[in-house]
């Protein structure tokens, strides 16, 4: 087991790499986390895991209350937020109370969203379960909600209290599970590590201890955006909106049923050849970054799709500043441009040339 701790300016939020999810109960010990714990998860998840983590959670003398989501990313809306503040008030839960989210990113958003306004802040605690909750989701303050015109528009930062990464429930996830959360991770490569990223273009299978590794040096890469740039005002935090903003705009515009780490695989290719063309890098990188995506079996072409019906999407983009989208893009293997600007009809332009 290893441990990080993510040091914002009010809080410093441990993450445990590594720890068993039936001693969770362990880490919430005492009056620190209030007596009762609502435990949110989704209907994939739970059955794997829930009642492990319940008992656990009630060994230690907490009173627990289960509420359990459809899985999917359309789950991510204002109706089920509602449901999950309302839940809470229901069951009489005080500010030092804990709501614990059991899953991957879409539980965490919104859990963490819920705990953010529910009495204006309770303890939020993370154990996530998917490779891109590990990596990604669970880390960094970032929750959210979907709006029918795009993803995350509303939202707090909202630091967890606490998260508690298992290692062991990679090996259940379906392979297209997994390989959303290796998108993320070929992100972080790109970003700022040659090494990650050498690692991930020759492709699976992975090792357990290349995972711990992968996994690790990730939350390191975050932690670090993170506590430079909490609410990401500085720019630095831009950094990990690398392949997600044309991402998000393939992903919420519903083709051909893309999850989100596929969405950003190919928004990571999209953006590069943007990069490519404008000559920010050399055609080498865009084809490594490509090549490292398809071996991945993951996204690469936009041949086959509409991509000029996702641009539409990036109107509603949170980084569009004075009708232009704000795009990072690589310069080479661990180095990026942050901050650069095209409108959505410069941008189709070039990205139609290999549509």
């Amino acid at each position: 087991m290893s441990i990080m701790r993510i040091i914002t300016c009010d809080r410093v939020c441990p993450v445990y790499v590594g720890y068993p999810i039936e001693k969770t109960g362990e880490k919430l010990r005492g009056k620190r986390y209030g007596k009762k714990v609502l435990l949110l998860s989704d209907s994939n998840v739970y059955p794997l895991y829930g009642d492990r983590l319940a008992r656990s959670l009630s060994s230690e003398g907490k009173e627990v209350f289960n509420m359990t989501l459809p899985a999917g990313e359309k789950t991510k809306n204002f109706e089920n937020l509602i449901r999950i503040v309302e839940w809470c008030a229901e069951k009489k839960m005080g500010r030092d109370d804990t709501l614990i989210t059991l899953g991957g990113g879409m539980v965490s958003d919104i859990g963490g969203f819920a705990s953010s306004i529910y009495m204006r802040g309770i303890n939020f605690v993370c154990a996530p379960t998917s490779l891109l909750s590990q990596v990604d989701a669970s880390i960094g303050g970032k929750t959210a909600v979907n709006l029918p015109c795009g993803k995350n528009l509303a939202g707090s930062f909202y630091q967890p209290s606490l998260v508690m990464i298992d290692l062991k429930t990679i090996s259940t996830l379906p392979a297209r599970e997994f390989s959303q959360g290796v998108a993320e991770i070929i992100k972080y490569g790109v970003i700022r590590s040659s090494a990650i990223f050498r690692m991930m273009e020759k492709g699976g299978p992975l090792r357990n201890e290349e995972i711990k590794y992968l996994v690790g040096e990730s939350i390191r890469i975050k932690k670090y955006c993170v506590e430079r740039d909490e609410k990401e005002r500085k720019g630095l935090r831009e950094i990990l909106n690398f392949g997600h903003t044309l991402g998000h705009a393939v992903e919420i515009s519903g083709f051909p049923s893309f999850s989100h780490g596929e969405s950003v695989a190919a928004g990571m290719v999209g953006e590069t050849y943007l990069s490519f063309r404008l000559g920010i890098c050399d055609r080498i990188t865009y084809e490594r970054i490509k090549n490292a995506v398809a071996s991945w079996n993951l996204p690469y072409s936009l041949k086959n799709m509409n991509i000029e019906k996702a641009l539409t999407f990036l109107q509603y983009d949170k980084k569009v500043r004075q009708g232009k989208i704000r795009f990072v893009m690589p310069r080479k293997i661990s180095s990026v441009k942050r901050g650069v600007t095209l409108t959505v009809g410069d941008a189709w332009k070039i990205l139609r040339e290999i549509c």
